[in-house]
């Protein structure tokens, strides 16, 4: 009964992790991009280098396991 209870935990946390890479994945494709008419910043770079630590956290956390 345990195991099945952690199993369908874990298929759940499962499907919303993939849900919200795919969100992350939306945001990170609609950012802006340099095409003439987008102006860059030094925000937008900031944006994106904190977005790159975490991608970067996250992958080392998710390869340790």
């Amino acid at each position: 009964m345990e195991n099945h209870r952690a199993e369908a935990t874990y298929t759940a946390l499962h499907a919303a992790a993939l849900a919200s890479l795919q969100a992350l994945q939306g945001v990170i494709e609609d950012m802006p991009a340099p095409d003439g008419e987008t102006r860059i910043h030094w925000g937008h770079v900031g944006s994106l280098v904190e977005i790159n630590e975490q991608l970067a956290h996250l992958l080392r956390f998710a390869t340790a396991i």
